[in-house]
């Protein structure tokens, strides 16, 4: 028999918030990665996604004042976080092409548009989770920081290769059905096999 190490109720809260954290933040990155993957752009759903939350995150900050649970939240770094996908728009804005294709814009706004996702989008969901869990503040540990950041990463890196890969998944009857673009290289149906 071996014996057990009781679970203390830090271990328990650290525990709960390292799951959520983890699950919260990778299902919210594997869209926007496997669209990227498939289409080799960012989606302008997800750019006003990122867009209006982060205005909303910063104008709210504004009448916050600084709390335990949200001290990244008021700091200047924070709202310059929070700030970035309003640069972003009021680029696009006064743009001669407001687009995030580089065959249309160029590199410029291309790369813009995915450091603005790549920052704001994380500490977004990191704000939304300091906010709606009480727990997390238990998250001390380094090793569960790093290993929430490394199972994003690999989200979005998956994500990316499924997207790349599409055909190997769903077929293009999928992506009409569900609204989307259908791409030139998707797997046409099979005769006789369905959707497939």
């Amino acid at each position: 028999m071996s014996a057990h190490t009781p679970v203390t109720e830090e271990q328990e809260a650290e525990a709960r918030a390292f799951m959520l954290s983890t699950i919260a933040i990778s299902t919210s990155v594997f869209g926007i990665a496997f669209f990227y993957g498939v289409f080799n752009t960012i989606f302008f759903e997800h750019l006003f996604y990122v867009w209006v939350a982060s205005t909303v995150a910063m104008v709210a900050s504004l009448f916050v004042p600084p709390v335990d649970g949200l001290p990244g939240l008021v700091s200047w770094r924070g709202r310059f976080v929070l700030i970035l996908p309003s640069v972003l728009m009021a680029w696009l804005l006064f743009s001669e092409s407001p687009s995030l294709d580089i065959a249309e814009t160029g590199w410029f706004e291309w790369l813009l548009a995915l450091v603005v996702v790549g920052l704001s989008l994380p500490y977004l969901l990191v704000v939304l989770i300091v906010v709606a869990i009480p727990d997390v503040d238990q998250l001390r540990q380094p090793r569960l920081r790093g290993a929430i950041l490394a199972i994003c990463l690999a989200t979005v890196i998956a994500g990316f290769l499924v997207g790349r890969y599409h055909y190997r998944f769903i077929t293009c009857h999928d992506f009409a059905v569900s609204g989307n673009f259908v791409p030139d290289n998707c797997l046409k149906a099979r005769p006789g096999t369905g959707s497939r």
